[in-house]
């Protein structure tokens, strides 16, 4: 065999190392966050996802154009006011739409000819674009948009109330009522398998919006002033006067709740109420950090009902009538010198609260419930996290501490963030830009005499130690709820999944990446630099919409 000279051999193993080192720079740069190509595709993949939901509700308007048409030919001047009001009411998406739980009966076919054929019309071209909207759902949650995949259900259901797959990815199944069978127009109701549960079998409860949760049987009593109390019955007064003791505090026990009160049955049933709400609000907004991407397309693809494979008992919630009450429960649990209106324990995995009369919002409950979910949910994710780490590191096992080595920002943002989370009417609202902690972050921002920012490479960097012990600890929780609203917002949501993304790899660690911190820059694939810029451009579109401005005398107002 021919042996290479001496000078080749030394220029081949010179090239082999120019071409290592070469190849190791690629991977180094295409391991690293862009803000060249990838951020646009995202973009662009996102925008174009929107444009076509838009094209849609246009689409639909046209339709139903046409059927004003069809009736004004038809000379049915009653049923143009009709058709228009439907145009009107899907003129574009609405955010937080809240679906009807009634089932649509068929077009009645005693009516005339004329309105039946208009009414199908209008059922068609609504199952049409509903399907359309559909499709639209999947593509989202397969591009990686799993949060606009679940706004863009609320969007099939509004359009066609009736879409079995999309009220199956919501949770939802018909149920006929035998109470309200004989009702005319009754053809069922679309509600979550507890509440079928609740109301069928055969001692079903109805859901009385005084009381809660009550056996049907039983509602004469308590409209009658009768309350139930150790095998048999006291007047309401009664019960009051035992219930002041925590000891036999009231229970409202509700899908996915437990709350004790000794404050009265109907503060405790709202309190329930809303935290169903916010639970369900959850469920839908982040999909994502609830369930596995397999799962989730799951989900979509076979629309079959969620089931209840983790079962898991109610969270709880105490609600004190007095601070000393709360005091004492809390006691140990909370620094001595922190004065505190809610504490959630991680120990007892209970959330305590007490009835502070100068805070007029629910503010704190929604904070510290969040923790609540978030915690509960993840726990057994945790558990083996911390297993699976002290297996590779050949350690005892230890608890997994949330945000310990980086990102624990995010574990208080996001709870300041959901302090703004509010319900009228039914109706919800999040991320309002006057609330108090955003109107901070923008002031801390824009105004010179109040500036503070910490760049996002260090900020997203800090473990939970140096966090709560920073000097400027204030400001950082500033800084988080105004990061948390800028990833939820910017660009409609452009960011809303990388940092569901970060918050379950957080709370439900990849056993394949155990010694890993997170990267939100890593998920994203955007450079610390980008996200400074349009994170200072987000607060300033902020300030802009607010007028956030040093007035005469140097005060800052909004």
């Amino acid at each position: 065999m021919r042996r290479l000279p001496r000078t080749t051999i030394r220029f081949l193993s010179v090239s082999l190392q120019a071409l290592s080192y070469a190849i190791l720079c690629i991977v180094a740069i295409i391991g690293q966050p862009v803000a060249g190509d990838e951020v646009p595709r995202r973009d662009r993949l996102h925008r174009q996802i929107l444009e076509k939901r838009q094209a849609i509700f246009d689409g639909l308007q046209v339709d139903l154009e046409s059927v004003e048409t069809w009736c004004d030919k038809h000379e049915l001047p009653e049923a143009i006011p009709q058709v228009e009001a439907i145009r009107q009411s899907l003129a574009s998406p609405e955010p937080n739409f809240d679906p009807p739980r009634l089932v649509t009966t068929e077009v009645d076919g005693t009516l005339p000819l004329d309105e039946q054929q208009w009414r199908l019309q209008i059922q068609n071209h609504r199952r049409e674009r509903g399907a359309e909207l559909y499709s639209l759902a999947r593509q989202a949650l397969r591009n990686g948009f799993p949060s606009l995949a679940f706004s863009l259900i609320s969007d099939v259901v509004r359009v066609d109330s009736d879409h079995k797959y999309a009220r199956s990815v919501l949770g939802q199944l018909i149920f006929s009522d035998p109470q309200r069978k004989e009702e005319p127009g009754y053809a069922g109701e679309w509600v979550s398998q507890f509440e079928k549960q609740m109301r069928s079998g055969s001692k079903p409860q109805t859901f009385h919006p005084e009381f809660g949760w009550i056996p049907i049987t039983s509602v004469s009593r308590y409209e009658e002033g009768l309350r139930p109390w150790k095998g048999g019955w006291i007047s309401a007064e009664k019960e009051a006067e035992h219930r002041r003791d925590f000891r036999n505090a009231w229970e409202i026990p509700s899908e996915h709740f437990l709350v004790k009160t000794n404050v009265s049955l109907e503060v405790g049933l709202e309190l329930s109420q809303k935290l169903e709400l916010y639970y369900e609000w959850l469920q839908h907004h982040f999909a994502a950090f609830f369930e596995t991407p397999a799962a989730l397309q799951d989900r979509f693809d076979n629309a079959t009902l969620r089931g209840s494979a983790q079962k898991r008992g109610p969270m709880e919630l105490h609600f004190y009538a007095k601070r000393d009450e709360y005091q004492k429960r809390v006691e140990g649990k909370v620094p001595p010198n922190l004065e505190t209106t809610g504490y959630y324990s991680q120990e007892t995995r209970t959330t305590y609260f007490f009835m502070d009369r100068k805070e007029r919002t629910l503010s704190t409950l929604f904070h510290e419930a969040t923790h609540q979910i978030l915690d509960i949910h993840t726990l057994e994710a945790r558990r083996a996290a911390a297993r699976a780490r002290a297996q590779r590191t050949r350690q005892k096992p230890g608890d997994w501490g949330l945000g310990e080595r980086s990102n624990f920002w995010i574990i208080e943002g996001l709870a300041c963030y959901f302090e703004s989370f509010e319900i009228n009417d039914g109706k919800v609202s999040i991320g309002r830009p006057d609330h108090v902690r955003f109107v901070r972050a923008i002031e801390r921002m824009t105004l010179p005499d109040d500036q503070f920012y910490l760049p996002s490479k260090e900020f997203l960097a800090l473990g939970k130690n140096d966090f709560m012990h920073h000097p400027q600890v204030a400001p950082l929780y500033t800084q988080a709820a105004g990061f948390t609203h800028f990833l939820m917002h910017y660009e409609d949501g452009l960011y809303r999944d990388d940092l569901i993304a970060l918050l379950a790899a957080i709370y439900r660690p990849d056993g394949d990446y155990i010694l890993q911190e997170p990267s939100l820059a890593r998920i994203a694939e955007v450079t610390h630099d980008a996200f400074d810029q349009q994170y200072r451009t987000h607060m300033q579109n902020l300030a802009e919409q607010l007028n956030v401005q040093p007035d005469e005398s140097g005060v800052q107002t909004p």
